[in-house]
């Protein structure tokens, strides 16, 4: 503790002995050794083996879903433009209830695919989710019937099973 109290010099100054000891503080001092061949040794470029890109591995049942989806969609199609030309009732059909029912199939069929992939045994905590969407599902194409030629009700249908068949995928694959 301080108990001696001094008045500092009236304009600024510090006591001689004060500024002595300051000045004894300042030493530069080179390092005992040289440091930089230490440091250049290190920035060196090191030789390593390429390195493989590795190949994301949660893609591939995407991939076979979609090729699935894609071959079971075009028999779909095969077989709905023969069975058009053999019975009289299909002709009747507008193009936007065969993409319906074109999309109907493919969904179904992806959607068979995904619980022989992997069954979710989570998936009871969203069943309430799945329950709904399938029955707006079924409410759009109740509609679809009542009037076949709607796009939106078509972009709808699209909409909602996109949305069942992303909340499925996000059940059987987490």
């Amino acid at each position: 503790m301080n108990t001696e109290h001094r008045e500092p010099a009236s304009d600024g100054e510090l006591p001689d002995a004060l500024r002595w000891q300051l000045r004894a503080l300042r030493r530069e001092q080179p390092p005992a050794n040289d440091l930089w061949p230490g440091i250049a040794a290190r920035l060196q470029p090191q030789v390593a083996a390429p390195v493989r890109t590795p190949r994301p591995r949660w893609l591939a049942p995407f991939a076979v879903a979609a090729t699935l989806v894609l071959a079971i969609g075009f028999t779909g199609v095969w077989r709905g433009d023969q069975a058009a030309n053999d019975a009289p009732q299909a002709r009747s059909e507008s193009l936007l209830q065969r993409e319906a029912a074109g999309m109907t199939l493919q969904y179904q069929a992806a959607m068979q695919e995904m619980q022989r992939a992997a069954p979710a045994p989570n998936a009871t905590a969203l069943q309430p989710a799945f329950e709904e969407l399938d029955r707006n599902a079924a409410l759009i194409l109740d509609a679809l019937a009542h009037d076949p030629d709607s796009r939106l009700l078509l972009e709808q249908l699209r909409r909602t099973y996109a949305r069942r068949l992303a909340l499925a995928q996000r059940v059987a694959y987490t």
